[in-house]
């Protein structure tokens, strides 16, 4: 397994691996890999919804059906999004996978089958290191604010 930083702030490609027959090391490693980089990413991966599912049990009980977008046929832990005209809801805004809940999950796992040339693109940010960049009187503010509410 071989894995590279793609920013400073966020982001790592792990290469020379098959998803599909992934041992406890393996598990392992890429764990603290995604730990460290908050965001990991495998090219060219054909992997099966039961490798998917065994992928995200790695990290933790699944996330129970979602309640708006429909699942694989047999997997209701695997969530099927598709873009593109009629498909609901459709949306260019920033979304959270969750994260508004109580308890959310620890993370979200996508498997690209489609991709256009051109659009299309997934963003993530690294609140973390935005916090960590703020001047120190703003990181002050923010870590009090909710007490003035």
């Amino acid at each position: 397994m071989k894995i590279e930083r793609v920013t400073p702030a966020i982001g790592a490609e792990i290469s020379d691996i098959c998803l599909n027959n992934l041992t406890p090391q393996d598990f392992d490693e890429i764990y603290h890999a995604l730990i460290e980089h908050k965001v990991i990413f495998f090219r060219d991966q054909d992997i099966t919804p039961e490798a998917h599912l065994a992928f995200a049990i790695s990290f933790g009980e699944p996330e129970p059906p979602h309640p708006i977008y429909p699942s694989i046929e047999g997997y209701e832990n695997i969530v099927l999004l598709k873009s593109g005209a009629g498909s609901k809801p459709d949306t260019n805004d920033w979304h959270k996978d969750m994260t508004f809940k109580a308890n959310p999950p620890f993370t979200s796992i996508l498997h690209a089958i489609e991709v256009p040339d051109v659009g299309g693109d997934t963003l993530w940010s690294n609140t973390n290191a935005a916090y960590a960049a703020l001047p120190t009187v703003w990181q002050d503010y923010l870590l009090t604010s909710h007490l003035n509410t």
